[in-house]
């Protein structure tokens, strides 16, 4: 329980859960950063071969994403991890990612159809500037708000499905990991009845609820600084506040 020495309480050891809760947080950051990292980049790759190839390359990319969004993928990955053992950090990061990529590949393919029909990819194309250039010159800057915003997402997904994973013994083991910290207190709760057991398992319940909001947040706060529509919008909404007229809409109106 709490104390002046202890504030979070100790474990069935005598542990701080306030230091275990601190130290932990590097390993499950790195988890959902490098899960998501491979998800961003895989669902990038995906959707801008999909929207620049067409034909038989979409039509089989376009059925893979749409089976994957159609199905659970935490099972799946079970399977996965259960099928394959996970033996390192980068292998649950990869397991993790193989079946995140479908939602973000299936957008990007949809904005650069919408965008291979403007006048600067037109241009770009009739100059016989190469793939990769219009990818990484044109189309890229147009999305990069969103993949930002799906990164941190992402991060977010990948946390709570390595969370899950590793308290049922399908990760490797990683004694700093807030999802061991909530093993062991589910197992010296002992069905409910030990007190302590109990408030430990709800110190790292809500460490991991605190992140999961700050990183929706973040998004949230990530895609209105990178997005220029929502930018326009929340200046807009800051202009009628103060009882003024957008500047926009000043420059339309002359």
């Amino acid at each position: 329980m709490p104390s002046p020495a202890h504030p979070l309480g100790t474990d069935y050891v005598g542990n701080d859960l306030l230091q275990q809760i601190v130290h932990g947080t590097k390993s499950v950051l790195y988890i959902g950063l490098l899960a998501s990292l491979f998800t961003v980049a895989l669902g990038f790759f995906l959707g801008a071969l999909a929207g620049f190839a067409g034909g038989i390359t979409d039509r089989i990319i376009s059925l893979v994403a749409q089976v994957l969004i159609s199905v659970p993928i935490f099972p799946i990955q079970l399977i996965i991890a259960v099928v394959f053992p996970i033996k390192s950090t980068v292998m649950l990061a990869v397991v993790l990612a193989v079946l995140s990529w479908a939602q973000l590949a299936r957008n990007v393919r949809s904005t650069i159809l919408s965008l291979k029909q403007r006048e600067f990819v037109l241009i770009d194309r009739i100059m016989g500037m190469p793939q990769w250039y219009i990818i990484l010159k044109e189309i890229l800057p147009n999305v990069t708000s969103y993949l930002a915003s799906t990164f941190v997402l992402n991060t977010n997904a990948a946390i709570a499905s390595s969370v899950a994973l590793m308290m049922l013994g399908m990760a490797p083991y990683d004694v700093t990991h807030w999802s061991i910290i909530l093993s062991n207190a589910t197992a010296q709760a002992a069905s409910g009845m030990n007190t302590a057991g109990i408030f430990n398992m709800l110190v790292p319940t809500f460490a991991f609820v605190l992140l999961q909001m700050s990183l929706i947040f973040f998004a949230n706060g990530l895609d209105e600084a990178l997005n220029p529509r929502l930018r326009s919008a929340a200046s807009a909404k800051k202009s009628k506040r103060r009882g003024r007229p957008d500047v926009s809409q000043r420059t339309v109106n002359k």
